[in-house]
């Protein structure tokens, strides 16, 4: 199982802990994180997720050229094959498309064509279900029939998380995360809120049913990162 710390950032500035971009390229934290053996990094593009514009491709490129060993998954809200291909072009390894992409007819399947291998979707879910716009019908269907039309759609994997009503990462209801990976033979990966080693440790339980990553920001703000990579590496 791996560890995944999420780096999110507007305006090209790490968020930090207050939710406000600061000093911080998201370039110097990455390769913090790769000194310490991190092998696999999310990018949450905060600007892009509210625009649906391709905003990260500069931090990004500057990143995949510092660190080799790094592979690079990027939140975004982009849906276009051209702001696909610029993002792998810039060093990006998978893109993680929300519901933009995952409701739009045909848009998730054709992308995961044009790019296989290529193409995670996430799943924000609330109350059970997954969250969309006002006109999406995706919080109408079941989470484990949505996860196995993504599967048939041909994504790498399905990045699940809980949110709140603001859109803002819970806490992680292992028993819904456990179903979805039981029922599909894509990679998944949990992301909702795993800030502390308690957390850290209720996901990591998750390795029996497939899951195989764990994102998470605590690294960043304050987490026993030591402990943390203990502790998930232990899982399997």
């Amino acid at each position: 199982m791996l560890l995944i710390p999420a780096i999110a950032f507007k305006e090209g500035r790490a968020v930090g802990a207050d939710g406000k971009p600061g000093r911080e390229a998201p370039e110097d934290i990455a390769a913090r994180l790769a000194d310490a053996g991190i092998t696999r990094l999310q990018l949450v593009d905060e600007d892009s997720l509210a625009s649906g514009q391709p905003a990260a491709l500069a931090a990004l490129e500057r990143i995949a050229t510092r660190l080799d060993d790094v592979s690079v998954q990027v939140v975004t809200g982009v849906r276009e094959e051209d702001d696909v291909q610029s993002h792998l072009d810039a060093g990006a390894h998978w893109l993680v498309l929300g519901h933009r992409a995952a409701s739009a007819p045909h848009v998730l399947k054709d992308l995961c064509l044009e790019f296989p291998g290529h193409i995670l979707v996430g799943m924000s879910v609330r109350d059970g279900r997954m969250i969309g716009d006002a006109h999406s019908k995706l919080p109408n269907h079941d989470l484990v029939h949505l996860a196995e039309h993504f599967q048939a759609d041909g994504v790498h994997g399905v990045v699940y998380q809980d949110v709140d009503e603001a859109g803002a990462p819970a806490p992680l209801d292992a028993a819904q995360a456990r179903t979805i990976a039981e029922a599909v033979s894509v990679d998944v990966i949990v992301a909702s809120r795993i800030d502390s080693l308690a957390a850290l440790e209720a996901a990591s339980a998750l390795a029996s049913a497939g899951v195989v990553g764990a994102v998470v920001n605590g690294a960043l703000h304050g987490m026993d990162f030591a402990a943390a990579r203990k502790l998930i590496e232990d899982a399997g």
